[in-house]
């Protein structure tokens, strides 16, 4: 937790326009010291201010239980993650927040949402959302998350299959695809596979 003291920052981002811009906003701060990713291998960031993607692989290379990026950043204690990102779907969100991310923002966020970002969870605070993200992740019916095997069953779901050929595809039985289906009916507070494939649709929660 940082207190009342120079907040190191790495901006890591695919677009390199945006980045230009992070980097700018951010090093306007007096306390914060803003490194861009040419500094990966040198800088134990206080935040990580990065892409959906860059986020989503970094915390995804690391085992459960560990410090993420062990082997970016040599055993030191992981970074809080701040991601910028044009990715608006409550699955994202969801998934970013459920893997670690601390702070999620869109880019069409006020400059100063971003600021914000970075000084709260520097200083050791619960998630942040940016006033756009908050209000299309709380405009959704609530969701208990799915399971790794209900996952599976949804993404075969959604492409249409039936029961049997979901049950073919990962060597389970018929019935157990039915309950699993029944328990992500209940969770998405449906009815029937066709409502399902929507809501999994428009909310983005099935995983690339």
């Amino acid at each position: 937790m940082v207190q009342n003291s120079t907040i190191t920052v790495r901006v890591c981002h695919v677009d390199p326009l945006v980045m230009a811009g992070l980097v700018a906003l951010l090093g306007r701060e007096p306390d914060f010291d803003v490194q861009d990713a040419s500094d990966i291998g040198q800088v134990c960031a206080d935040v990580v201010v990065t892409d959906y993607v860059g986020a989503m692989g970094l915390l995804a290379a690391t085992p459960a239980g560990a410090n993420s990026a062990d082997t970016l950043y040599r055993g030191l204690p992981q970074p809080r993650i701040v991601v910028m990102t044009r990715r608006d779907k409550e699955g994202e969100i969801s998934q970013a927040l459920h893997s670690g991310v601390r702070g999620y923002l869109l880019q069409s966020s006020d400059p100063l949402e971003l600021v914000d970002a970075v000084r709260h969870v520097a200083r050791g605070g619960s998630h942040y959302l940016c006033k756009r993200a908050a209000a299309l992740f709380d405009s959704c019916p609530p969701r208990t998350w799915l399971t790794a095997r209900e996952e599976d069953v949804l993404r075969f779901l959604v492409k249409g299959d039936c029961n049997k050929g979901i049950a073919r595809k990962l060597d389970i039985s018929a019935n157990t695809v039915k309950a699993h289906v029944a328990r992500i009916c209940e969770k998405l507070h449906v009815r029937s596979r066709a409502q399902v494939a929507i809501q999994a649709t428009q909310r983005g929660l099935i995983r690339a």
